[in-house]
């Protein structure tokens, strides 16, 4: 392993530099060096590196392989603009239309201070396949491998920004015009219904590219977007000048879905009465959408490929997985048959033993991770600990003025913390605290026993719904790292000996994600704290005592 190495990342100006720490060394290639940024500080605009070049007084030149640099150098990132990222598209994909330009300003929140007000955005993207491999760090033995690209599939969430498309022709010529006018005399346009119709369906197109059922807000954002762009398009007589936009999407998004329904997608057709289940032939009834901001809810099948193409590859999956030594093989086929297992999870919600017999390669620790990453576009194990490190200080110091029962619980737990040096039994006093500061009994989900009586351990784990099994030593304390640590679900045991408390948490917190479940009411609040706060997945609709918290940590 390469020795860590550290990084000064300045964003912008130099008044906003941080600092990247990388245990396992500089990266190989540019671009695991970017989705390391893009990870550690939450990144998700486009953008390239430049660094200093000593051959020409330290000027900052394009950084175009990672043995440019070294340790304790300076890098900086350049957010692309429309032209300069419509101009690199260009050179691959000559095809690509252009698209429009939009500077929106941006929302401010508590949990990030790091992105400037308004930021450049463009809505291209590389279509390219590309495989990263991230780097090892101290919580995983081994490398996390994620498979980023499929043409069926989202390669993103919501953005910060949202970028209006480009409408046909006509409408584009009309707009420009408009907001021409508009820019001299402040005239607003009352576009014709043909107009109107593509701005529509072109912002429907785009809105789609994110979320088949887009939030309130959701919608709100792409409205404002839209007035921003071409202003000419504001309302009077509305107190955001938007309002009327943002209602005719929430009209046009439904009607969207009623066109892609009957052509077939999966997505849509999942909620179409025919495939209700008996005694729920409602159309307003068990609604299988995005519920815990997953981008890759129910993809299409890969092009070219069927259900029995697929169940053909699933068998020949179930061979791969008896062969050692097989990784590489099998990441390439879970990756493959990702859209085809989740329409079977979604759609006809199986038992988790058939799953395991079914799906056995998913039930690793690796392939986890990696279908958190396809679900979320997120990586699971580095940014959910990288995050949770990073905001252990500012809990401590919230958890500190707790005071009356809670507070004292809380007191005996971090004590622990304070005398241990391991880094896995600090994290685990911090997810402890935090389910006691929410009033949350953590010993409904994680069930502890002793090594001495195995019979009645196993008994409990085979009557256990959704939870984690911790097994101690005999008379061993909570600074001593368990024997055992395994997650069990409908009393299936699906894996053992993970590290620590805090590490079988999120794995279980990945597989409720991979097997479409939901997050065990006794521990609510602790779960939406791990998908908001610290994955920051939907992270701008908290419940208010997850809010509370938020603003107390940063306060």
């Amino acid at each position: 392993m390469s020795s860590p190495v550290n990084l000064r990342i300045v964003f912008g100006g130099d008044e906003d530099a941080r600092k990247l720490a990388l245990k396992t060394g500089i990266p190989k290639s540019v671009d695991e060096l970017v989705l390391e940024i893009m990870t550690v500080f939450g990144v998700k605009q486009k953008f390239r590196l430049q660094y200093k070049d000593k051959d020409f007084g330290n000027e900052y030149m394009n950084l175009t392989s990672t043995t440019q640099i070294e340790d304790r150098d300076t890098l900086k990132v350049i957010f692309l603009s429309t032209d300069d990222f419509n101009s690199c598209m260009h050179e691959t994909a000559p095809d690509v239309p252009s698209c429009s330009s939009i500077l929106v300003p941006l929302h401010k929140t508590t949990c990030s201070s790091d992105s400037p007000n308004t930021r450049h955005a463009s809505p291209c993207e590389f279509d390219s396949v590309s495989e990263v491999y991230l780097s090892e760090d101290s919580f995983s033995s081994s490398t996390e491998t994620v498979l980023i690209k499929s043409p069926e599939s989202r390669t993103s969430s919501w953005p910060q920004v949202f970028v209006i498309p480009r409408f046909s022709c006509s409408a584009e010529i009309q707009l420009q015009r408009a907001d021409t006018e508009f820019n001299k005399s402040e005239m607003l346009l009352i576009p014709p219904p043909k107009l109107r119709s593509d701005i529509l369906e072109g912002m429907a197109e785009e809105i789609f590219r994110y979320a088949a059922y887009p939030t309130d807000s959701q919608l709100d954002q792409a409205a404002e977007a839209l007035i921003n762009v071409h202003p000419c398009l504001r309302e009077k007589g509305t107190r955001t000048g938007h309002e009327g936009w943002k209602h005719y999407l929430k009209i046009k998004m439904a009607n969207f879905r009623s066109k892609l329904s009957k052509i077939g997608h999966p997505e849509i057709t999942v909620n179409s009465l025919r495939n209700k289940r008996e005694g729920r032939g409602k159309a307003a009834s068990n609604i299988k959408k995005p519920k815990k901001a997953e981008v890759n809810f129910l993809p299409c099948l890969p092009r070219g490929e069927t259900a029995d193409s697929m169940e053909k590859e699933r068998i020949a999956l179930l061979t791969e997985v008896k062969k050692n030594n097989n990784e590489a093989v099998i990441k390439e086929k879970m990756h493959l048959t990702f859209s085809y297992r989740r329409q079977e999870l979604v759609e006809d919600l199986p038992m988790v033993s058939d799953l395991q017999s079914r799906w056995p390669a998913l039930f690793t620790v690796n392939e986890i991770n990696a279908e958190f990453m396809r679900i979320t576009t997120v990586p699971l194990l580095s940014k959910f600990f990288a995050q949770l490190d990073k905001y252990s200080a500012d809990l401590q110091k919230v958890f500190s003025g707790k005071g009356g029962a809670s507070g004292q619980k809380i007191s005996r737990i971090m004590t622990v913390a304070d005398k241990c040096g391991d880094i896995h039994i600090k994290r685990d006093c911090v997810i402890q605290s935090l389910c006691v500061y929410f009033n949350e009994d953590m010993t409904t989900v994680v069930k502890e026993f002793e090594d001495s009586n195995p019979k009645e351990a196993e008994a409990r784990i085979s009557e256990t719904t959704l939870g984690l099994f911790v097994i101690r030593k005999e008379g061993a304390g909570a600074e001593e790292e368990p024997s055992d640590v395994g997650v069990v679900i409908e009393g299936v045991t699906l894996l053992e000996n993970l590290k620590s408390i805090s590490f079988g948490l999120v794995i279980l917190f990945g597989l409720i994600y991979a097997l479409n479940l939901s997050y065990p009411q006794c521990l609510k609040f602790t779960f939406e704290f791990f998908q908001k706060v610290l994955m920051n997945l939907d992270g701008s609709k908290l419940s208010p005592k997850v809010q509370a918290l938020k603003i107390k940590m940063f306060q």
